[in-house]
């Protein structure tokens, strides 16, 4: 084909244009994956709980860290919910130190052994009742703070700090964009609230797995879906409309640049089209070789940029302290279509321009 063979021969030109290609790619790639992972960053965990719906004190503007649930209140909420399953979880930020000094927080969620509450671990062993100062990890946690399954660590709250051993490694993801652990429900409302007293709060939220939950209300509750709870985590619903705002702006200027790119480069051929049209070559055999041209050089660059990114996050998780980003089928599929896309979108803009050569005037331009 005429729009291979001018790829093979005019090698520097259009490997130039290839690599415009990769580094719009790559760049808005990047950006996508930020945004994938400041939400995995913000609550990972709660996405990967195994509820339906997510029960919160009425009075705490659906906000984890305000709510606080009475031992009566988990009653009605397991007796009026009509869930099929409900498991009460605890809630409460810690510090702890590093092996490099450093204090960091984490986010401890306190749940009951047996319920849709407990995590499933990848690493060592579940936590017990008997498991008092046991701890399950996860991986995040593990990877910042430089321990491993069956290390001891100290978790601090206030003016109280309590020395755990890890037991178990897990893969659930942030909570509160903090790296989560998981400890007996017992253990959390002994450390956070340092009593068993009547009327001393007993849990966070509710679990609850069932059909047709989101929406139900009760004395002193509220229940509504994940994607909600999600949504109303501090910070998360400004943090996302700016990644968005840089999602949108990324495919549309990446976009713009490449279908432009393209454009000049159809325009550029104005002679070579009189040329074919000349000697019988259709206008819409031109306009194909076009568009092959433009289809395997956005291919190529796009094909260059996916691994790029991938290895490019590869390479940060090492760090103690990577940046928030991560990828999901979804975003490269997504990002190199659109891409590929705006590549056809510059030709077929540039279409107009190829159907109005005049090969008698395109000869004469030569002369």
């Amino acid at each position: 084909m005429i729009g291979f063979l001018e790829i093979r021969r005019r090698k520097l030109q259009f490997a130039l244009v290839g690599l415009i290609v990769t580094l719009i790619s790559y760049l808005v790639l990047m950006i996508n994956g930020l945004g994938v992972g400041l939400n995995e960053q913000a609550g990972r965990a709660l996405r990967n709980f195994d509820a339906d719906a997510i029960a919160y004190s009425d009075r705490a503007g659906l906000s984890v860290i305000r709510s606080e649930l009475s031992a009566e209140t988990v009653e009605r909420i397991e007796s009026e919910s009509g869930a099929r399953e409900s498991a009460p979880l605890g809630y409460m930020a810690v510090n702890y130190t590093r092996n490099d000094g450093k204090v960091k927080s984490a986010a401890v969620l306190g749940y009951d052994p047996g319920t849709i509450g407990e995590p499933p671990v990848k690493e060592g062993r579940a936590l017990t009742p008997a498991d008092a100062n046991g701890l399950l990890a996860d991986r995040q946690f593990l990877r910042a703070s430089g321990l491993k399954v069956g290390d001891t660590v100290r978790l601090a709250i206030r003016l109280q700090e309590r020395e755990f051993t890890i037991v178990g490694e897990l893969n659930e993801g942030a909570f509160f964009f903090q790296p989560s652990v998981y400890m007996l429900r017992s253990t959390w409302q002994e450390m956070k609230y340092g009593t068993n007293a009547p009327g001393t709060p007993v849990a966070s939220v509710v679990l609850l797995k069932g059909e047709g939950l989101a929406g139900k209300r009760g004395t002193g509750w509220e229940a509504v879906s994940k994607s909600t709870a999600f949504a109303n985590i501090e910070g998360v619903s400004g943090q996302q409309s700016t990644v968005q705002a840089l999602q949108v702006f990324g495919y549309l200027i990446g976009g713009l640049v490449i279908g432009v790119f393209f454009y000049v480069l159809t325009l550029q051929k104005t002679p070579q089209i009189g040329v074919l049209k000349a000697v019988g070559a259709t206008t819409g055999f031109i306009f194909r070789q076009l568009l092959v041209q433009a289809l395997l050089v956005a291919l190529g660059g796009v094909a260059i940029a996916v691994p790029l990114a991938w290895l490019t996050n590869e390479g940060i998780k090492q760090v103690p302290d990577p940046v928030p980003i991560a990828f999901t089928t979804g975003t490269f599929v997504t990002t190199s279509a659109l891409l590929l896309l705006m590549a056809v979108l510059g030709v077929l803009f540039s279409g107009r321009q190829v159907a109005k050569v005049d090969p008698i005037i395109a000869l004469g331009q030569q002369q």
